[in-house]
């Protein structure tokens, strides 16, 4: 049957083309091409269904229906592959900004320690420089 030889391949490319990465300018140009001709392609079944139905009969399926059913099972795995792909990406975004803060408060931490026991030791300095003359006017 002619819908098993389109059906395999279209199958294997809405697996490939989902599981790519989504960050290239041609993916997204990709993906946005695809929506668009899903919509085109609704719209003229819906418009049209006895062409729905002399496509299906070119390609040995029975109904029209059932070939807007397996279209849409692709549309469907394409989705599914692309979220998942989508929110690993985002995942590691947020592990990459999760890290930078925390190394960004850690630093910050340190700084603010720094500066309190610089302060601490320049409050302390006069008090001992006095309680140093104190004492040399003691020996003397």
């Amino acid at each position: 049957m002619i819908i098993q030889l389109l059906l395999v391949p279209a199958l294997v490319f809405a697996v490939v083309s989902s599981l790519r990465s989504r960050t290239s300018i041609r993916g997204q140009a990709r993906r946005k091409i695809l929506a668009v001709l899903t919509i085109v392609a609704g719209v003229l079944a819906v418009l049209f269904p006895d062409t729905l139905q002399a496509l299906a009969d070119w390609t040995g399926v029975t109904r029209g229906t059932d070939l807007l059913l397996y279209a849409l099972a692709l549309v469907i795995i394409y989705l599914v592959g692309s979220t998942s792909v989508r929110f690993r990406e985002q995942e590691a975004r947020l592990v990459q900004l999760a890290r930078q803060v925390a190394l960004a408060d850690a630093a910050l931490r340190h700084v603010e320690a720094v500066q309190a026991r610089s302060q601490q030791a320049a409050d302390q300095a006069p008090v001992a420089a006095h309680d140093r003359v104190q004492e040399a006017a003691a020996t003397r």
